[in-house]
């Protein structure tokens, strides 16, 4: 805990808004007041004693994640005031963002910088696992037919448990080297973003399909993310489809916390480098 920065913030964000503005009426009486919301309207709009608000601005109390949030919600902090609040409080970053659409988006520079990888395959999902951005290496992966332009998939979890290309052509060895590690990151984001839209689409979708199913109702599934991991995969960007490893680097833009930037390196089993198609 850092008990001064904490103050410092706290003081701070109550100093920048106007009593009236959140309905409260403005300061009377004598004497010199502070600008802002005084640390008994803090507490009266968080339902806590004045005493209990004066102690966590000291820094002379643990609060739990819930009250932090409520302080965040009723100070208006941003994201990164709300982390700060909980690094100085706790001493860690807060578990998930405050604004529920925060993982759906990117800024513009991690698409443009996306784009500027040229060696490798990487793309970047959202929350829900649609995809925000992939470079023409990564869009070239994918199986299509003869003759059609190569097309990556709207949403890669959809894709990688429920589509029978993925399954029977792309993703080599899919019951055991694909299908429970991806299972059970689903789990693990529905669990993370219940209110996620695409995820519980995705969580029924897949508790449905009788291939995906029993793999992802699995009661010894624990697994969060594949960074770092290698696994077997038919790679069809090459003049005909190549099978290798792709070792996955798995990254979080900070700016939009539950947006994952993948970076896939793929090794021909055979060792030997080889030209990939040219774009159609």
């Amino acid at each position: 805990m850092d008990a001064n920065a904490l103050r410092d913030l706290l003081r701070h964000k109550r100093s920048q808004i106007d009593p009236t503005s959140v309905g409260l009426p403005p300061p009377t009486g004598r004497g010199r007041r502070a600008p802002g919301l005084s640390q008994a309207y803090v507490a009266f709009l968080l339902r806590r004693t004045e005493r209990w608000y004066a102690q966590l601005e000291r820094g002379d109390l643990e609060p739990t994640s819930d009250m932090l949030d409520k302080v965040a919600a009723v100070l208006q902090m941003s994201e990164q005031e709300r982390t700060a609040m909980y690094i100085f409080a706790l001493g860690y970053e807060p578990p998930v963002p405050l604004d529920p659409a925060a993982g759906c988006s990117i800024n513009a520079s991690w698409a443009k910088m996306v784009h500027a990888i040229t060696e490798h395959a990487c793309y970047i999902h959202d929350v829900g696992w649609n995809l925000l951005a992939g470079n023409d290496h990564f869009v070239r992966m994918f199986p299509r037919e003869a003759g059609q332009p190569a097309r990556a998939p709207r949403n890669l979890m959809e894709w990688m448990l429920l589509n029978p290309q993925a399954r029977e052509q792309h993703l080599i060895d899919w019951p055991t080297r694909w299908a429970p590690q991806v299972a059970a990151q689903l789990r693990a984001s529905v669990a993370a973003h219940p209110d996620n839209e695409t995820l519980r689409l995705l969580d029924k979708q897949v508790h449905a399909d009788p291939v995906a199913g029993p793999i992802y109702r699995r009661g010894d599934l624990a697994y969060v993310h594949p960074d770092g991991d290698t696994r077997p995969l038919r790679h069809w960007a090459y003049p005909e489809p190549r099978t290798g490893q792709v070792t996955m680097c798995v990254a979080q833009p900070l700016s939009s916390p539950g947006v994952r930037l993948f970076i896939l390196m793929f090794e021909p089993d055979d060792g030997t480098p080889a030209a990939f198609r040219d774009p159609e």
